[in-house]
């Protein structure tokens, strides 16, 4: 109905926004700046995703954060008082296993990011266990020419790292130096919103080093569409029926428009807004897989046109 329109709900009459969603089955929510923020839920955030599914839809959970494990994540989101199954909780880790499954990977990975993500690849059956990381006396260029890489490490994953060290950065661009070595990545979101501030995000780290080492990485968190495992081979979502919810134009929206589906811009602090609008207003068509379908300043009505009722 609104397709690429960046319509604004809020400005529409409540039956119409009503009967979209009436036709909508599945909505896919991202987490942080969306759901909550760090850990503390969002206004009205609970709200609106018990009552998603209160009225009968699915709603999944999809997120490119790696400092929790799945399962830490389905505990979080438990706790925050979000009714949601295991099953509908979808991370960049179970995209990163997959992939590395089907390339019948068995060399090590190193990662640049949070403890979960680590977690994950070990359950899964990798090992990201790399020596020579952490921070010593020595001047940079002593651990440069110190630095003995492991020739059994075939991948390098940037996630959010919000401890890293400069020595990690240096030990990653090293290895990469290797075409053979896998350079991987979480997401391209260069950073989170926190209020009127920002937290740095996997792709700020992903650009740094792909100026370095001259390659780009794969990214395998949203927009890329493996996250979502088989749900889309199997059927049990269908594109046309299915909403993301999101705040970044990169990684949410560009992942609702590969996917076929419709999308949903939320917030106004990340800037995300005013450049949907400005590539609306251009018309540039290779941009305009970044323009959402819909907007709205912050979540809670969303509630009340659920509640909507419609003929």
């Amino acid at each position: 109905m609104f397709r690429r329109s960046l319509s604004h709900l809020d400005k529409l009459p409540k039956t119409k926004v009503a009967e979209w969603l009436a036709g909508i089955d599945t909505i896919i929510c991202r987490t942080d700046g969306v759901l909550w923020q760090e850990n503390t839920p969002i206004e009205g955030s609970v709200e609106v995703i018990n009552a998603i599914n209160s009225k009968g839809k699915r709603c999944l959970i999809a997120t490119n954060e790696c400092c929790l494990t799945n399962k830490d994540l389905f505990q979080k989101a438990k706790c925050l008082g979000f009714n949601v199954k295991q099953q509908d909780i979808l991370s960049s880790s179970g995209a990163i296993s997959s992939y590395l499954r089907d390339r019948k990977f068995k060399k090590k990975v190193l990662v640049l990011g949070g403890d979960g993500i680590r977690k994950d690849l070990k359950e899964a059956g990798f090992c990201s266990v790399v020596n020579d990381l952490q921070p010593n006396d020595q001047k940079k260029i002593d651990f440069v020419r110190t630095l003995t890489l492991d020739p059994d490490v075939g991948a390098v994953l940037v996630a959010r790292d919000d401890n890293m060290i400069a020595n990690e950065l240096l030990v990653a661009c090293n290895y990469l130096q290797n075409p053979k070595v896998l350079f991987l990545t979480t997401c391209m979101d260069g950073f989170q919103p926190f209020g009127k501030k920002r937290i740095p995000d996997a792709g700020s780290l992903a650009n740094a080093i792909e100026i370095i080492v001259q390659r780009k990485p794969t990214v395998l968190g949203k927009p890329n569409p493996r996250i979502l495992g088989k749900l889309m081979k199997s059927g049990e979502i269908k594109p046309e029926k299915t909403l993301v919810i999101g705040n970044s134009l990169k990684t949410d929206i560009l992942f609702a428009s590969i996917c076929g589906f419709q999308s949903l811009l939320v917030g106004c602090e990340s800037g995300a807004f005013e450049e949907a609008e400005k590539i609306k207003k251009d018309g540039n068509e290779k941009k305009m897989k970044l323009v959402p379908d819909a907007f709205l300043s912050s979540l809670p009505p969303f509630l009340e046109y659920l509640s909507t009722s419609v003929k």
